[in-house]
């Protein structure tokens, strides 16, 4: 069942005001007004919107770029959404590197791309997402078909995103990759997001697609709805060369949000988090944030990272499955890399990095379904027992018949056979239901 945010948009009584603006990227022309489907603009970036404007891509298009955003007002948001039919507005942050011309074989079955990158490279995605390369640190190490090195990574997240002169990128292949694979995708660093925005911005029926950091990412952000947008293959830039870690959420709310709403999305093939809010630890707490009716699945460290303390955080009618699946584990046995390795990632929430005493209101992880965590639980814990009474986790239903831990709480964890003694001695999910198929 879809339902409408509960947020701040309904306009003042006799209000009209914004524009609608059409937005073809191929056919458009900036000749044209823009103000109807049949005369739409070509780009849309350095235009002047305002709080009300509709800002409308072509269903169909792929745009090689990042989606600029411009704030709206209080009660006017700018929305940025599709027309048309088809399939949803892509925003692409990868170059296309399939080209036999510009392969050349310098080691037996190593193939050197002959092209420069203005920033690092993240990830090799193949055939229209079929697979993933797997990221491999050192040229030595190039043994299987998809391995790839970039010689550029080194410096990892403290270098930047920008690609060191003369930085190669290095492909293991039976034959010419641009030969072997119909399309492959090189996901770069970029702007180290996809969008971004701060305020009074509705975000609805986009695409964000082959992102080597963050899909959306935005400091103090409020009052803004991500709807009914896709967010897949986002992460895996390179941030601690020497301890092997890489990172990138799909929706990050840094250093405090309020009034924020995520629903009806879908997150598929993420890195690090689906969505999560951190780094504010208690200068700015987030509040008032929704996310709801969303379908994850494949996010490697985790669908929901509730990182530092927050209130009045809603996670609830959401489909969590594969926990820790799809390109993060890299195709090496678990646990990966991580800030906390040798823990276990790969849950359908995590909770963490919260002082003890500091957590200042609730947190509800309410009606959810949470299918295999094979890599790591379920609910996975690692705060004081006090700040957990903080969160309400109930009407859930648990699915795990391929992981050893269902839930982490407490401090011990949680066989699914000790489901009932969970319920129990932590007094949480008491209406919830494990399956058991």
């Amino acid at each position: 069942m879809r339902r409408s945010s509960p947020l701040l948009y309904a306009q003042p009584d006799g209000a009209q005001r914004g524009k609608t603006y059409f937005i073809d990227p191929l056919l458009g022309s900036d000749a044209n007004t823009g103000l109807t489907h049949l005369e739409p603009l070509k780009t849309y970036h350095t235009r002047e919107f305002v709080g009300g404007d509709h800002v409308l891509f072509k269903r169909g298009s792929i745009i090689r770029d990042n989606l600029h955003t411009r704030d709206g007002e209080k009660n006017f948001p700018i929305t940025y959404g599709a027309y048309g039919e088809g399939e949803k507005p892509v925003f692409m942050g990868s170059v296309a590197i399939g080209d036999s011309r510009k392969w050349i074989e310098v080691q037996p079955l190593i193939w050197q791309y002959q092209g420069e990158f203005a920033t690092k490279v993240c990830n090799l995605v193949f055939n229209g997402g079929e697979r993933c390369g797997n990221l491999r640190w050192a040229t030595n190490a190039l043994k299987e078909p998809g391995e790839w090195h970039f010689t550029g990574n080194a410096s990892g997240d403290r270098g930047g995103g920008q690609a060191p002169p003369k930085s190669v990128l290095l492909l293991y292949a039976s034959t010419n990759p641009g030969i072997f694979y119909q399309s492959i995708e090189c996901v770069l660093w970029g702007e180290r997001r996809m969008v971004k925005g701060k305020a009074y911005i509705v975000l609805e029926n986009l695409s964000f697609r082959n992102s080597g950091v963050h899909g959306y990412q935005q400091g103090q952000a409020h009052d803004l709805v991500i709807r009914a947008c896709d967010f897949s293959f986002i992460g895996g830039a390179v941030w601690d060369n020497e301890r092997r870690i890489r990172f990138g959420n799909a929706i990050e709310l840094w250093d405090g949000a309020r009034d924020i709403t995520v629903e009806h999305c879908t997150f598929d093939n993420i890195y690090d988090a689906g969505v999560t809010h951190q780094g504010g630890e208690t200068r700015h707490i987030p509040e008032r944030l929704y996310f709801r009716y969303n379908y994850f699945n494949n996010c490697g460290f985790a669908a929901y990272e509730c990182r530092e303390p927050s209130q009045d955080v809603y996670f609830e009618y959401n489909v969590s499955i594969n926990a820790g699946g799809g390109f993060s584990l890299q195709g090496e046995a678990p646990p990966r890399q991580s800030e906390i390795y040798p823990q276990p990632v790969g849950h359908h929430v995590f909770i963490w990095r919260i002082d003890p005493h500091t957590q200042p209101g609730k947190v509800y992880i309410r009606h959810n379904t949470f299918s295999e965590a094979p890599y790591g639980a379920a609910v996975y814990s690692i705060i004081s027992p006090a700040d957990e009474e903080k969160f309400i986790l109930d009407d859930n239903s648990y699915k795990q018949t391929r992981g050893d831990v269902l839930i982490y709480m407490g401090g011990r964890a949680y066989r699914p056979a000790e489901f009932k003694i969970y319920q129990t001695e932590c007094r949480q999910d008491l209406q919830s239901r494990l399956i058991q198929s």
